[in-house]
């Protein structure tokens, strides 16, 4: 069992969406400072708090759910939920803490965005998506390649009153996946459609326990 060792789950809505990954670690360090919480440190030159978040967070993706995980000096009770929930800014909220006596990994997720497209967006969408198209990033000099649906399990388009909504159920294969912007930055460019991403949702991140 991993003693003082604590799993954050929390919510994420906006205006807090469009902080930082980097920024968002630091706000939680600078709040367990403030509620008198001492966390455990690295070792090191330059030691850093035990604060892991299970999943990367790209500025303006709003969640249900997230998770990070934070080793401390001291255990923790029931209270430090409404304790955070206090002196969150607004668009965080701690949903429910809990010992993390096992390892977890992300094995699947369900994604909804909103765009705001021409009317006959999800007739070329689905043409695009028939054609099982690949994503090509470069970073730093490597090029890499990722074949849609090597990662998406399921997908739907659907025109609703104010926006297009489109529904990604997305693999995680070895730690590895497909952001929902990247095939709709794809899709925009090979049919030259513009098309204004309004919000991006994680709606439900499903984990699984590693040995």
């Amino acid at each position: 069992m991993l003693t003082n060792k604590y799993r954050f789950y929390f919510s994420r809505d906006l205006p807090a969406a469009f902080i930082s990954h980097l920024d968002m670690t630091r706000l939680f360090e600078r709040l367990f400072r403030r509620l008198n919480i001492k966390l455990k440190f690295t070792q090191g030159f330059n030691p850093h708090p035990k604060i892991v978040f299970i999943l990367p967070m790209p500025v303006g993706l709003c969640s249900k759910e997230e998770i990070f995980e934070v080793e401390c000096e001291q255990e923790l009770d029931i209270s430090i939920i409404e304790n955070f929930n206090k002196i969150l800014p607004e668009g965080l909220k701690i949903l429910k803490v809990e010992l993390a006596t096992d390892k977890i990994q992300v094995s699947d997720m369900y994604y909804q965005c909103f765009v705001e497209a021409e009317e006959e967006f999800c007739k070329y969408f689905d043409e695009f998506m028939k054609k099982n198209p690949a994503i090509k990033k470069e970073k730093e000099g490597k090029v890499t390649v990722k074949k849609i649906f090597d990662f998406i399990l399921s997908y739907e388009c659907e025109k609703e009153e104010k926006a297009i909504k489109i529904s990604f159920h997305i693999n995680v294969l070895n730690g590895s996946y497909i952001k929902p912007e990247d095939i709709l930055r794809e899709f925009s460019q090979e049919y030259n459609i513009e098309c204004k991403i309004v919000r991006v949702e994680r709606v439900k991140v499903n984990y699984k326990r590693v040995i």
